[in-house]
C-alpha cells in the first residue's frame, strides 16, 4: 500500500500544503477549525508525516543514531534496550546500525546516521577512533561513547569500571582457592588493556597466594578452543580461567566438559557480562555484572543533556560492577 502523501492530506482537507503543512505540526497561525479538519483528512488517510522532511524546517528528527558492535551479542541487545529506554520518556526513536567490529564499517555507519540527519548519536567505544569523533564534531553531532576508547577522552562516556572488573575476579578466585589463573582476554581494546591492568595489579596484591598467572589473548570466542588447545601444549597448568566475558567463558566450559574436566573441582570459571544464558549453564557461570541496561539509560541520559546544553561540562559516567557468584567457581 502507498503511502499518503501531504498533497493529498491538503486537497481532501480542501486547503494549501503550505497550511495543511502548518496544522500538522501545530503551528499557532492555524484556525482551529482548519486544523481539526485537516487532521481528519490526515487520519482517514492514514498519513504518517516523515521525520527527515519534518527535520528539514524544524531542526529536529527525533531521532537517535546508535552504533554498536552486533546486536546479535546479547550484551549489546540489552544495552539497546536501556537506550531506549532512557529515551522514549523524550519521545526519541533510534536508528540502529552494526559496525561488526570494524572501523571502516562504523566509520560509514556514522555517515549515513550523519545523512539522515540523526540529532545525536550513541557509540560503542571499541572500535571509534579520532576521525569519527572528528567527523560528528565538524557536523555539529552531539554523542556520547559507551565505554572508554582512550585513558582520556574529550568526549561524554558511560562505562564500567573495568580495572575494578579485573580485580574482582581474581579475588573472587584466590577466595575460591584457586592460585594458577589463566586470564583469556579479548583483542587489545581499551576495556580489554584496563582488565588486564586490573587483573595484573590484584594478582600482585595477592602474590603470596598465587602461584602462577598467565594472560592469553584471543580475537573471538571462535578462537577459545585453539587458545586453550596451545596453553595445554605450552603445558600451562591452570586451574582457574578467568573471561573477558560470557561469551567466551562459555566456550570455555564447552571445550574443559570435552577433556573431562570437572568444572568447578578441577578448573573454575568467572566470565563478565552476566547475560541470561549464564544463569542457566551447567554449572550456572559465575560472572561479573557490568550493568549493561543501565549503561544504555545512562548514555541516553547524557547525551539528552549534552544535545539541550552544547556548553555542558564533559560527562563522564563509569559504573562499579557486581560479582555474581554462582556454581562454576
Amino acid at each position: 500500500m502507498a503511502h499518503s502523501s501531504l498533497r493529498e492530506v491538503a486537497k481532501l482537507a480542501g486547503v494549501s500544503v503550505s497550511t495543511a503543512s502548518r496544522a500538522l505540526n501545530s503551528r499557532p497561525d492555524v484556525n482551529p477549525k482548519t486544523k481539526a479538519r485537516v487532521l481528519e483528512a490526515a487520519k482517514q488517510l492514514g498519513y504518517a508525516p516523515s521525520s527527515l522532511a519534518k527535520g528539514l524546517w524544524s531542526g529536529q528528527t527525533m531521532t537517535i543514531g546508535v552504533v554498536v558492535t552486533t546486536i546479535m551479542n546479547p550484551f549489546y541487545a540489552s544495552l539497546v534496550a536501556g537506550i531506549e529506554n532512557g529515551l522514549s520518556g523524550e519521545g526519541y526513536s533510534i536508528l540502529l546500525n552494526s559496525s561488526y567490529g570494524e572501523s571502516e564499517k562504523e566509520f560509514s555507519a556514522i555517515k549515513l546516521l550523519i545523512e539522515h540527519r540523526v540529532d545525536g548519536m550513541i557509540l560503542g567505544a571499541v572500535q571509534t577512533h579520532r576521525e569519527a569523533a572528528d567527523l560528528l564534531t565538524l557536523n555539529s553531532v552531539p554523542f556520547v561513547l559507551l565505554g572508554r576508547n582512550s585513558p582520556n577522552p574529550k568526549a561524554d562516556f558511560v562505562a564500567a569500571d573495568d580495572i575494578m572488573v579485573g580485580e574482582l575476579a581474581v579475588r573472587h578466585l584466590v577466595e575460591k582457592g584457586y592460585d594458577k589463573i589463566l586470564f583469556i582476554n579479548a583483542r587489545q581494546s581499551y576495556s580489554a588493556q584496563l582488565r588486564a591492568e586490573g587483573f595484573l595489579s590484584a594478582v600482585k596484591a595477592h602474590q603470596s597466594r598465587i602461584k602462577k598467572h598467565w594472560i592469553k589473548v584471543v580475537p573471538g570466542k571462535e578462537d577459545v578452543e585453539r587458545t586453550l588447545r596451545e596453553a595445554a601444549r605450552q603445558g600451562l597448568d591452570f586451574n582457574a580461567i578467568f573471561c573477558f566475558n560470557d561469551d567466551i567463558a562459555i566456550e570455555v566450559i564447552r571445550y574443559l566438559k570435552s577433556c573431562k574436566l570437572r568444572i568447578p573441582d578441577d578448573v573454575g570459571v568467572i566470565g563478565v557480562d552476566n547475560l541470561d544464558f549464564s544463569a542457566i549453564l551447567s554449572p550456572p557461570l559465575t560472572t561479573i555484572d557490568i550493568h549493561k541496561h543501565e549503561i544504555g539509560i545512562r548514555a541516553a541520559e547524557v547525551l539528552l543533556r549534552r544535545m539541550e546544553d552544547r556548553d555542558c561540562p564533559i560527562q563522564q559516567v563509569i559504573l562499579s560492577p557486581k560479582l555474581v557468584e554462582r556454581g562454576s567457581t
